[in-house]
């Protein structure tokens, strides 16, 4: 609480409950909803786990939904054409994990290179990342390690053919003489394929990267752990809230 609020965060905080009552959400925070709506084109979900993280605010979904009704705004139009894609996904964890690199990006006043990396359950969603100054496949596989120690080991790796650290030799005999774990490969030119992990890349530079003031990397790495945690925990995914056939997966 300091590094974010400095002294004042340090302070005894009030015991009121933070929840606010649905007819009780005041005008500036009904006013953020609507231009995460406008502007982001945020979902309701996306919407309670920002307010949650950033503005410490607990409104239930259907208050959300209620709001952006209210404005017209609960059905928005498409700015492009309908295509129609394969949604593919797995019945259970650890069937699949996706994994990729998001970078380079940079501090500011700062010339060194910064890169996440990522390993996310394609049914689950349960995801291992870490900010990393480098990109080698020692660095990749210190990602899976920990989500392996953390949620098993994966029957597959997908992850996309273009990096060389994912055809490394240390990489592809971690994977398949060590560990029996299937290697898929990609090619670069469909990212689509890896729909899941993209989307986690967009919410990493959304509502991580868009929005919080990193002094430096020590404090990046802490800030990020603690996003990653959140992710993990608190946000609601779209395998948890649809009834579907795919709600096989269970943790």
């Amino acid at each position: 609480m300091y590094l974010k609020y400095g002294i004042d965060g340090l302070k005894d905080k009030s015991r009121k409950p933070h929840n606010i009552q649905p007819g009780k959400v005041p005008k500036e925070v009904e006013q953020e909803i609507i231009n995460l709506r406008t502007t982001k084109r945020f979902g309701c979900n996306r919407i309670r786990f920002r307010l949650k993280r950033l503005k410490e605010l607990s409104l239930s979904t259907r208050t959300i939904y209620k709001i952006l009704k209210r404005h017209g705004l609960n059905i928005l139009k498409c700015k492009i054409r309908n295509r129609e894609y394969k949604r593919f996904a797995m019945d259970k964890p650890n069937q699949m994990v996706q994994m990729d690199i998001l970078g380079p990006f940079y501090l500011e006043n700062c010339a060194q290179k910064n890169y996440f990396i990522s390993c996310e359950d394609d049914c689950s969603r349960k995801t291992a990342s870490e900010w990393s100054e480098r990109k080698r496949s020692v660095d990749i596989l210190h990602v899976l390690e920990d989500y392996i120690v953390e949620n098993g080991k994966p029957e597959k790796v997908m992850h996309d053919n273009g990096k060389q650290q994912f055809t490394s030799k240390i990489f592809r005999h971690f994977l398949l003489q060590r560990n029996n774990i299937k290697d898929k490969s990609i090619p670069a030119r469909y990212p689509q394929l890896q729909g899941k992990i993209e989307a986690y890349n967009k919410i990493v530079k959304n509502e991580f990267l868009g929005v919080e003031n990193i002094p430096n990397v020590e404090d990046g790495k802490r800030m990020y752990s603690m996003f990653v945690k959140a992710y993990n925990e608190e946000r609601e995914h779209m395998v948890e809230s649809m009834v579907t056939h795919h709600l096989k997966c269970f943790l």
